[in-house]
C-alpha cells in the first residue's frame, strides 16, 4: 500500500487520513511547548544561551516524553523511534545525505567554515529532529490527518525561529522543515532523518542562514544529548513501572 493512501494503519492506534479532526489533550500539550519552546529558542539567542538549553530538555524532551510514555502509556513508537521500516528509513536517510554533501561542502569552503565542527553540531543536535517531527508532526497527524500536518510541522518551524533570525531566513527553514517532513511521513521512522540525512540537511540550512559552529558549539550539543539520553531512560523506566491500564 502507498505511504500516502488516504487511509492506512498508524502505530498510534489510529488509522491514517490525509485529513482528519481528532485534536485530544496531547494536541494542545504539542501546541504549548511550541509557543513555550519559540520563546526559549528567541532568549537563547536574545539573552542567554541557557534559555535554549532549558527549553530543549524542559519542552523539546520530557514533556514530550512524558506525554506519550507516562501519560498516553504508548511506546517509544508514538516519538517515531521504531524497528518499523527501520533498514529502509535508515537507505532512504543514507541516500538523501549523500545526495546532499557536495552542497554541505561546497558551502563550507566559499564560507569559510569548519565544515568538521559544524556537521559534528549538527549530528549531535538530535533533539530537533525528535522535537519537530518525533513530537509535533505526530501530533499534527493524529489530530489533523498527515497533509495538513506537512504543512503545520513547517509553520511551526518557521514560528520557532522567528525573532531568532532573519524573517527570510525563517521562512526558509519553514520550507526546510516541510520537505523533512514529507520524508517522516512516508516512513514514521525518525531513522529517515537522523543520523544520516538531518545533520548533512541541517548543516546546509545553518550555513545559507550564515550561521556556522564549532566545536565548542558541538561540545555543548554533546552536553545537551547525554542529558536527553538521562531524561529518555528515567522516563521510560517510570513508564514501565506503571501498572497496566
Amino acid at each position: 500500500m502507498n505511504a500516502f493512501s488516504a487511509r492506512s494503519e498508524t502505530a498510534m492506534g489510529h488509522r491514517r487520513s490525509a485529513f482528519a479532526w481528532r485534536p485530544e489533550a496531547d494536541t494542545l500539550i504539542a501546541l504549548a511547548t511550541l509557543l513555550a519552546f519559540s520563546l526559549c529558542y528567541y532568549a537563547g539567542t536574545a539573552i542567554n544561551s541557557l534559555f535554549l538549553w532549558l527549553g530543549i530538555l524542559v519542552f523539546g524532551t520530557f514533556v514530550p516524553l512524558w506525554t506519550v510514555l507516562h501519560r498516553r502509556r504508548e511506546t517509544l513508537a508514538g516519538v517515531g523511534i521504531t524497528r518499523k521500516l527501520l533498514l529502509a528509513s535508515l537507505a532512504i536517510s543514507l541516500v538523501l545525505g549523500a545526495g546532499s554533501a557536495y552542497q554541505l561542502v561546497t558551502l563550507a569552503n566559499a564560507s569559510g567554515a569548519d565544515i568538521a565542527s559544524h556537521l559534528a553540531a549538527n549530528f549531535l543536535a538530535l533533539w530537533e529532529p525528535f522535537f519537530v517531527f518525533g513530537w509535533l508532526y505526530l501530533r499534527w497527524e493524529r489530530a489533523f490527518g498527515w497533509l495538513p500536518a506537512i504543512a503545520l510541522t513547517g509553520l511551526g518551524f518557521m514560528v520557532q525561529h522567528l525573532g531568532s533570525v532573519p524573517a527570510a531566513a525563517a521562512a526558509g527553514f519553514g520550507a526546510f522543515a516541510i520537505l523533512f517532513a514529507i520524508a517522516f511521513a512516508m516512513m514514521r521512522n525518525l531513522a529517515v532523518l537522523w543520523p544520516l540525512f538531518y545533520p548533512v540537511a541541517s548543516g546546509i540550512g545553518t550555513l545559507q542562514a550564515g550561521y556556522s559552529m564549532g566545536w565548542g558549539d558541538a561540545g555543548i550539543s554533546a552536553i545537551v544529548l547525554v542529558l536527553q539520553l538521562v531524561i529518555f531512560w528515567w522516563i521510560a523506566k517510570r513508564a514501565k513501572s506503571l501498572p497496566a491500564a
